[in-house]
C-alpha cells in the first residue's frame, strides 16, 4: 500500500526527467545567448572597420558568421586567389610533380634547350645544369650554335595587371624564363655596374641597363622584349664557365626536330608542393601564373595560354570543390588583376579543400593564413586555432587596410553558438 505523502516511483522519474530537460535546454539557451551577444558586439566593431567588404567565420558544415549579415559578395580577392591557383594545380600536375628541361644535341654540333614553364630557372640551377652536362661524353665542349624551344608556351601571353605593376618579380611568363627576368645590379659612385649576386654572372645585357641606373643596388625586370636574349647570355655564361665554346654566340628560337638527340633532361631540385610554399610565402605572382599556364597546358595541351590555364581554373573550382559559378570570376591566377572576384563563401571552400596542406602558408601567433594586398584591397584567409576546424575570410575592397585588427576582433569572439 502506497503512504499517501509518497509518489509512486515512475511518477517520480518522470518529474526528474522533466526538471533534468529543463535544465539542459535553459543550459544550451545561456549558452546561445552568450554567443549571440557576442557576435552581436562584433557586429558593432566590425561596422567601424567594414565600409565595402566583408568578413566570414565558418567550421567544415556551415557557416557561423558573416558580416555584414546574409551577404555573400563578389570581391577582389588580390592575392588570397592563389590558394585557388595552388589547389588546382596540386589537382593537375600532383604534389610530386617537378618541373622539367630538356637538352638536345643536333647533327650540326649545336645544343637545343626546351621549355617547359620551370618558374625557377634560377642562377643555382643553371650553374648545377652546366656541370652536369660537362660530365656527358656525348656532348662535344666546342659546340655550333644555341637555340631554344619555347613553343610549349603561346608567345604572345599578357596577363592583365602586370603592366601597373612595378615589383620586378611581376615578369613575363613565358617556357624558358631566366631568374624570373630579372638582374640584380650594383652600381658604385664611378658608375661601374657589377652583379649584385656573385652566382649571377653580368652579362652584356644586363650591363647596359645598369648604366642608366643610381650608385647602389638594385633588382630590376628585364624588358620583355629582350627576355630571350637575356636567358641567351646567361646560359652561355654558364656553360663556358664549365668548359664549353660556341662559333656563334648568337641564340636562336627554334622547335626541337625528329632528329634531335636527347642527351640530358633537368629536373628542378623542388616539388610542386615546395614550390608552392615559396609562391605563396613570398607572394610570387610570377609563379603563380607560370603554376596557371601549366595546369592548362596540363589539361589541354599546347601551347599553354592563358584562356587554356583559367579554363582549367574555373573547370576544378566548379568540378572539384563543387563552387557555383556566379561565385567567381578569373581574369588570371595570381590575384595581381582587379578582374578577379571571389566570394568568401568560395573562399571558404577552397580553405576546406587546402587544409591537409596548410602547412605550406605561413602566418603568426598561432594562425596560418593567405594575404593580398593591392591598392584599395586588403585581404585574408586562414584557419583559426583550436581543436575545431575553424576557416575565416576577411575581404576588404576599401581605402584603409583593416584586416589585422579584424583578425584579433575573430580570435577573440566565441563562435561556438
Amino acid at each position: 500500500m502506497i503512504h499517501p505523502n509518497e509518489k509512486p516511483l515512475l511518477l517520480q522519474g518522470k518529474t526528474l526527467f522533466a526538471a533534468f530537460t529543463l535544465g539542459f535546454l535553459l543550459l544550451l539557451s545561456s549558452v546561445s545567448a552568450s554567443a549571440n551577444t557576442a557576435q552581436n558586439r562584433l557586429d558593432f566593431k566590425l561596422k567601424l572597420l567594414v565600409k565595402h567588404g566583408s568578413v566570414l567565420v565558418a567550421d567544415d558544415k556551415e557557416v557561423l558568421y558573416r558580416y555584414p549579415p546574409k551577404s555573400n559578395p563578389l570581391l577582389v580577392p588580390a592575392s588570397v586567389l592563389k590558394l585557388a591557383t595552388a589547389l588546382a594545380a596540386l589537382h593537375y600536375l600532383g604534389p610530386e610533380f617537378r618541373f622539367r628541361t630538356d637538352f638536345y644535341l643536333t647533327e650540326n654540333r649545336s645544343l637545343g634547350i626546351k621549355g617547359y614553364g620551370d618558374p625557377f630557372l634560377v642562377s643555382e640551377q643553371w650553374r648545377r645544369i652546366a656541370q652536369n652536362l660537362s660530365q656527358i661524353p656525348e656532348l662535344p665542349k666546342k659546340l655550333n650554335g644555341l637555340f631554344f624551344d619555347t613553343s610549349l608556351f603561346n608567345a604572345k601571353i599578357k596577363i592583365p595587371g602586370i603592366e601597373f605593376s612595378k615589383n620586378p618579380y611581376d615578369a613575363q611568363n613565358g617556357a624558358l624564363v631566366l631568374n624570373f627576368n630579372t638582374v640584380y645590379l650594383q652600381v658604385d659612385k664611378q658608375g661601374f655596374v657589377s652583379s649584385a649576386e656573385k652566382q649571377t654572372p653580368l652579362t652584356p645585357l644586363a650591363e647596359r641597363l645598369g648604366k642608366n641606373l643610381s650608385t647602389g643596388k638594385h633588382r630590376i625586370s628585364i624588358p620583355p622584349e629582350s627576355g630571350i636574349t637575356y636567358a641567351g647570355e646567361l646560359v652561355h655564361a654558364f656553360l663556358s664557365q664549365a668548359g664549353f665554346s660556341f662559333d656563334s654566340g648568337k641564340v636562336a628560337l627554334s622547335k626541337i626536330s625528329s632528329g634531335d638527340s636527347l642527351i640530358y633532361t633537368h629536373k628542378n631540385s623542388s616539388a610542386l608542393t615546395e614550390l608552392i610554399a615559396g609562391m605563396l610565402r613570398y607572394s610570387n605572382n610570377f609563379t603563380a601564373n607560370q603554376l596557371l599556364l601549366s595546369i592548362g597546358l596540363k589539361r589541354y595541351g599546347a601551347p599553354a595560354t592563358l584562356e587554356k590555364g583559367i579554363r582549367a581554373l574555373k573547370e576544378y573550382l566548379g568540378d572539384e570543390l563543387g563552387i557555383p559559378e556566379q561565385q567567381f570570376r578569373l581574369a588570371e591566377g595570381s590575384g595581381i588583376s582587379r578582374k578577379n572576384r571571389l566570394t568568401p563563401e568560395a573562399i571558404w571552400q577552397m580553405l576546406k579543400a587546402f587544409s591537409a596542406q596548410k602547412k605550406l602558408l605561413h602566418g603568426g601567433k598561432g594562425v596560418l593564413y593567405k594575404t593580398g594586398t593591392l591598392y584599395g584591397v586588403s585581404t585574408m584567409a586562414g584557419y583559426l586555432p583550436g581543436s575545431k576546424a575553424r576557416y575565416f575570410v576577411i575581404l576588404l575592397n576599401q581605402p584603409k587596410n583593416r584586416r589585422d585588427e579584424i583578425l584579433k576582433l575573430l580570435l577573440a569572439t566565441d563562435f561556438s553558438g
